[in-house]
């Protein structure tokens, strides 16, 4: 594996390689939800939501990797938007728990049909086998970065 430093950015470099697949991806999904009226940011919360009803802003932060703040504007948004609702928790009024609405369940549905779609341009050509050798080597990149705290968005 080649490095360059202080040079320009070699185009077969491993981070290289994961900006510009990222990159791609991320503009197919913004591309196809935008016509939904979705603005980047709130596909990954849907989606999230979607299997995790009821739970706390700080735990969409985290697992959508923004900050409190940014997780804070996404979903004043969406909850303009009719997408979401914040609930105070109960035995706790400070925490507000997010609930999606008819029209987030429907914008969720979308989200996954879209995530599906862009899932399969990426996997074109490859085997049933690659795609699950690809998914376990993505996972285990984003752990190292967790391991070694470079995940944080606090």
């Amino acid at each position: 594996m080649r490095t360059s430093y202080g040079g320009p950015v070699e185009p077969d470099t491993i981070h290289h390689l994961l900006l510009v697949a990222f990159s791609r991806a991320n503009h197919a999904m913004n591309a196809r939800t935008r016509d939904h009226g979705l603005m980047p940011g709130q596909p990954k919360v849907l989606e999230y939501l979607a299997g995790n009803e009821g739970c706390l802003q700080r735990d969409i932060a985290r697992a959508c990797e923004m900050d409190r703040a940014t997780a804070t504007g996404v979903l004043g948004r969406m909850e303009g938007m009719g997408l979401i609702e914040r609930r105070p928790k109960v035995g706790d009024r400070r925490a507000l728990e997010v609930w999606l609405t008819p029209a987030g369940w429907e914008a969720a549905e979308c989200v996954a049909r879209y995530g599906a779609e862009v899932d399969e341009i990426a996997c074109t050509g490859l085997t049933n086998e690659e795609r699950d050798v690809l998914a376990r080597l993505l996972v285990r990149v984003r752990d190292n970065f967790s391991e070694r705290g470079d995940d944080a968005h606090e």
